[in-house]
């Protein structure tokens, strides 16, 4: 078997092309718009990662009105019968909103009702926290997201 090694040089670099990941590659080009950002991602992009497969992670979020951080917090819990960091989820229903204003800046498309409002869907007992994405894989139907 034939391995062909290539070297690259880079000041920062991820490993996985996942929402974590790419975030992470994102937010140190931000830190240093001078630094060589480099991600790498074991398969396609179209097929690799919890985003691409329609999970929870980028389009999950507290939007002001509709929850809590602390609501979100109480949910998440639940749904994994206590096993979460609680902190980590507070933070993540924290800063959601946030992060979702950012990609909508960028252009990231999030599915909006008739009045212009992100189009939450309810997944949990109480609270709305997933916002399909009509150009992405997030969930839409309620079969997909366990409703």
């Amino acid at each position: 078997m034939d391995i062909n090694t290539q070297q690259i040089k880079t000041d920062v670099l991820v490993i996985g092309g996942g929402t974590a990941g790419t975030m992470a590659g994102i937010k140190a080009k931000q830190a240093n718009p001078d630094a060589e950002v480099l991600i790498l991602e074991k398969a396609n992009i179209r097929r690799s990662g919890a985003i691409a497969m329609g999970m929870d992670g980028v389009n999950t979020a507290v939007i002001p009105g509709h929850s809590t951080p602390e609501q979100y917090v109480r949910e998440i819990t639940l749904a994994n019968d206590g096993i979460v960091n609680q902190k980590a989820v507070y933070q993540t229903g924290k800063l959601g909103y946030e992060v979702i204003q950012e990609l909508e800046s960028w252009g990231v498309k999030f599915q909006k009702d008739a009045q212009g409002n992100y189009d939450l869907k309810q997944v949990h007992r109480v609270g709305k926290y997933v916002l399909p994405m009509p150009e992405g894989k997030g969930a839409t139907r309620k079969s997909e997201i366990g409703v």
